[in-house]
């Protein structure tokens, strides 16, 4: 028995959407058509692009005329609903925005995604969808990178597939210098250093997941973190603080491999700071490849940050 064929349905590829497989494109496009039918709707040419049947693992380009064998009422017509909160603005500071990056100034003790134990709709990516709103396109706003819940500063949020790829290669590629802001215990013997110990993610049941410094031998990810003393103090240092990769914890795990671990970290230090309430981390600068040129963003030392340091200048 010859299938029935469904109504044609056209509609265009949003500039967010560009690059993606045409497959993998149509799966999020079209919720509710079983997988196994578009496979079928590929195969016997009732999917066409720009006019011409298309193959799966085509790439899409941005204003691509699709034409697809469905009913109009089986596409998505906006992304799923997001938590209520009332978005960033007020609560996290906007470094720069333009159609394609939101680059933001986090504080510290927001987390960037939803994970357990944090509430829905407050993690700063859920407050950017509040803020944003629905697209038309597939693709939502994502971050180019991560911070910890405890770190502050710079973080980078495309609102477009292309930018997200952009960011995402020279981050890889170590195009995209990133900056921190460290106090450390004790104070080097060297003025400056590098760390090119290898990173194991290990998991406990009751404080999550850290990173632990591994032999060369032994499994684990390649990692670089360059250091310089900025300043001393009676009992520690604040270090400029390079990341040539990006692992998790990977400033904290490498600091205190050494013998300096961040002030105020609990996990991965041994003595606390009065009056620190988080590990003193602070993304303070990070570098971008943009409109043919390095543009770089930052974000000021805050406040709570400000006190450690004015504490320890008043005591020397």
């Amino acid at each position: 028995m010859t299938e029935p064929v469904a109504a044609r349905t056209e509609f265009a590829v949003p500039e967010g959407d560009a690059g993606q497989r045409l497959d993998r494109y149509l799966r999020r496009v079209l919720p509710e058509v079983p997988l196994s039918r578009i496979f079928r709707l590929l195969r016997k040419g009732a999917v066409r692009v720009n006019g011409r049947k298309a193959k799966g693992e085509s790439r899409l380009e941005a204003e691509d005329k699709i034409s697809v064998e469905v009913g109009s009422e089986e596409l998505r017509q906006a992304p799923p609903e997001r938590a209520a909160g009332g978005g960033f603005r007020g609560r996290v500071g906007v470094v720069f925005e333009d159609d394609d990056l939101l680059v933001l100034d986090k504080p510290a003790g927001m987390a960037v995604h939803p994970g357990t134990g944090t509430p829905p709709g407050t993690t700063l990516i859920e407050r950017v969808w509040q803020e944003l709103g629905a697209s038309d396109s597939v693709f939502q706003p994502a971050l180019a990178h991560r911070l910890d819940r405890g770190t502050s500063g710079v973080v980078v949020v495309a609102k477009t597939r292309k930018a997200l790829l952009d960011v995402q290669r020279q981050i890889q590629a170590k195009d995209t210098p990133k900056e921190y802001l460290a106090l450390v215990e004790g104070v080097p013997s060297k003025a400056s250093g590098s760390i090119k110990e290898k990173l194991a993610r290990v998991d406990s049941r009751d404080r999550g997941a850290k990173s632990i410094v591994v032999r060369a031998d032994e499994a684990g990810q390649e990692s670089e973190t360059r250091w310089k003393i900025r300043r001393k103090f009676a009992g520690y240092a604040l270090l400029d603080v390079q990341i040539l990769s990006g692992r998790l914890h990977q400033i904290r795990a490498h600091m205190a491999s050494i013998g300096h671990p961040i002030a105020g970290d609990d996990r991965y230090g041994t003595a606390k700071f009065q009056g620190l309430k988080r590990p003193f981390l602070h993304a303070a600068r990070l570098g971008l490849r943009l409109y043919g040129r390095q543009v770089f963003f930052e974000a000021p030392l805050p406040k709570d940050l400000e006190a450690v340091v004015d504490k320890l200048e008043t005591s020397a």
